[in-house]
Order: structure tokens, then C-alpha cells, then sequence
């Protein structure tokens, strides 16, 4: 038989547990709701609390997303999304020529003639696919452009050349990830993802890898229409 106290503190803690819980999974189902709702109207509300909310209660909104019978790749989204937005306006006060743009090789064609080398897949500008023309437009803004081989190679560029504003392309993971990477350097990054992924023949929503490159109003040339 335990002391009367010991009973109490017990009570106490298994309570404090379950209203601990409970108010978890309220605001998971908040947070996920603000998830709906900014990927639907593409609006954030409280942008910094809720990116916070969403990475630290993804373990619990994602299953939440699945027993609605949701997508839970909106939780990807939305957070890629949050993360731009936040960085934006730290990102437009870089100046072109410290921004870098990584680019993965998978978007190239698959007859891509480029060679490996030490700083990433050199692009001869074929014509093949829309690399080249983006290279050349954002290289003429200012940027460094890099066809990426991997992750590795990015940590490895960062390392070398300290970029203070980077734009990356990937799938959602590989976005997240990177952004995640730019974060804990102190990096402003916009992430735009691919609208098909994999590992060879991806392919990318071009004007919106222009739009994100782009500072309205300070371009020198409208950025290729067919990419």
C-alpha cells in the first residue's frame, strides 16, 4: 500500500499527462487546419509560430492527414511554402552576384552531354532542355549556377564559397532538407520544387523557378518564356 502521498503525486502526474496530451492534440488539429487553410489560399496566418508548430508536431499532423483521408504531402508543402516565405524579404536584400542557384541534375535531358567536374556538371548549353537557358539568364543576373550531383556537393559549395542567399530545386524532401541545411547556416533560401520528381527526366514548372529568381522590378530582361 503506498503512502497517501506518494498516491496523490501519482493522480497528479497522470493527470498533468493527460491534459498534457490533450492540449498536443488540439493544437496539432489547429496547426493542421492552418495547414489547409494557407494551402488552399496560399495566405499564412502567424507564419513564424505556425512553421514552428509544423516542425515540431509533423510526427502527429501527418497521421492526423491520413485518418481524414488527406494528402499528407501538404504538410511538405505548405512547410517548403512557410520557409520561402519567411526568408523572402531577407533573400531580395542579397545582392545577385552572393546568391547561388543549385540545380539537380536529374533535370536535365537524358542525351545531356555535360561532363562532371569539380564544381558540379558543366552545361554546354545544347538546347536539349531548359537548363542552359536558365543558367544563362540567371548567370547574367549575377547568380552562380550549379548542376548538382548530389547533397554532398552542396554542403561541400556552401563550405567553399559562404553564398549568403541560395535557391534550391528538388523534390519536397530533398527542398526540406536543404532548407533545413540553409537554416542552420544562416542562409536565406527559396526552395522550388519539381513537378514531377525522380531520378532522371524530372521536370520543372519553369516560371515559377523565374518568378522565385527574379526581384520584380530590378531584372534587366524578362525571363524566357518556354523555358
Amino acid at each position: 500500500m503506498l503512502p497517501e502521498y506518494l498516491d496523490r503525486l501519482f493522480y497528479l502526474v497522470g493527470e498533468a499527462v493527460v491534459l498534457l496530451a490533450i492540449s498536443v492534440l488540439v493544437l496539432s488539429i489547429l496547426v493542421a487546419l492552418l495547414i489547409l487553410y494557407s494551402f488552399k489560399t496560399g495566405n499564412f496566418f502567424a507564419a513564424r509560430i505556425m512553421l514552428i508548430g509544423t516542425t515540431l508536431l509533423e510526427s502527429i499532423i501527418k497521421p492526423l492527414f491520413w485518418i481524414a483521408r488527406a494528402d499528407d504531402a501538404i504538410v511538405d508543402d505548405v512547410g517548403v511554402r512557410l520557409r520561402n516565405y519567411i526568408n523572402r524579404q531577407e533573400f531580395l536584400k542579397t545582392p545577385f552576384e552572393r546568391r547561388f542557384i543549385f540545380m539537380p541534375q536529374c533535370v536535365r535531358s537524358t542525351e545531356c552531354p555535360a561532363k562532371l567536374t569539380p564544381e558540379g556538371i558543366k552545361c554546354v548549353n545544347c538546347g536539349r532542355c531548359g537548363v542552359g537557358e536558365a543558367k544563362e539568364y540567371a548567370e547574367g543576373m549575377g547568380y552562380r549556377f550549379f548542376i548538382v550531383p548530389g547533397s554532398s556537393f552542396i554542403k561541400r559549395i556552401i563550405k567553399k564559397y559562404r553564398p549568403q542567399a541560395i535557391v534550391g530545386v528538388g523534390c519536397p524532401m530533398e527542398i526540406k532538407e536543404g532548407l533545413d541545411l540553409c537554416h542552420s547556416h544562416a542562409i536565406p533560401a527559396q526552395g522550388v520544387p519539381l513537378s514531377k520528381a525522380g531520378c532522371v527526366a524530372t521536370t520543372l514548372d519553369w516560371e515559377q523557378f523565374y518568378e522565385a529568381i527574379t526581384d520584380r522590378g530590378l531584372a534587366q530582361k524578362d525571363p524566357p518564356k518556354d523555358g
